[in-house]
């Protein structure tokens, strides 16, 4: 009797001890969750005052998907002219390609889309290269250390950036072919660390 007392007793500690175990980290689950969430939007506020406080055009991805979220067909250069060149600088999405030494006091940002911070695909790559300030992005670069060792998916940037021209460069593809990449040259106004984010 009191060996089946004591085995009940050892089952309803065990179950116990599981029971605490899944709600404990249930909750951890949903705290994360909750933080993640409060992140997310704190960064999409400082984003929308980023593009409230410079008067950029955030919507350009939009104009140029033509209402749809996939565009099959080319970009051409002038669409591009037309959106990003004149008295409104541009939010652009994106991560970090590279940066190289422009001369003593700025550097050059080579900025791509992301995979995973846009609403919109196009077939035709864009990128920014942007004259930068080195005490503006070395800033940057020591409060965000990591950057460069996400791979991709928890690097991106918010750039507010003026651009100046567009070019097109034709670079090697993977199957021996070629695909052209419309780059966006000016300088940059103000990059803020945004992560995995989603706009």
């Amino acid at each position: 009797m009191i060996r089946r007392v004591i085995w009940a007793m050892v089952i309803v500690l065990i179950a116990a001890y599981f029971i605490y175990n899944y709600l404990e980290n249930k909750s951890k689950e949903e705290r994360k969750k909750a933080e993640a969430k409060k992140t997310e939007e704190a960064l999409k506020t400082s984003v929308a005052e980023l593009v409230h406080g410079t008067n950029a055009i955030d919507n350009w991805e939009e104009t140029l998907s033509k209402g749809d979220e996939i565009r099959m067909a080319p970009i051409l250069t002038v669409e591009l002219e037309h959106l990003w060149i004149g008295d409104r600088p541009i939010l652009f999405v994106g991560a970090i390609k590279d940066i190289i030494t422009e001369d003593s006091g700025n550097y050059r940002i080579e900025i791509e889309r992301s995979l995973l911070n846009f609403k919109y695909f196009f077939v035709t790559e864009l990128m920014l290269d942007l004259k930068c300030p080195k005490t503006k992005i070395d800033l940057f670069l020591k409060a965000h250390p990591d950057i460069y060792k996400q791979f991709g998916f928890e690097n991106g940037v918010a750039v507010v950036a003026d651009i100046k021209k567009i070019e097109t460069k034709t670079i090697p593809d993977k199957e021996d072919g070629t695909r052209e990449v419309k780059i966006g040259k000016g300088n940059c106004i103000e990059i803020l660390y945004i992560g995995n984010v989603l706009f």
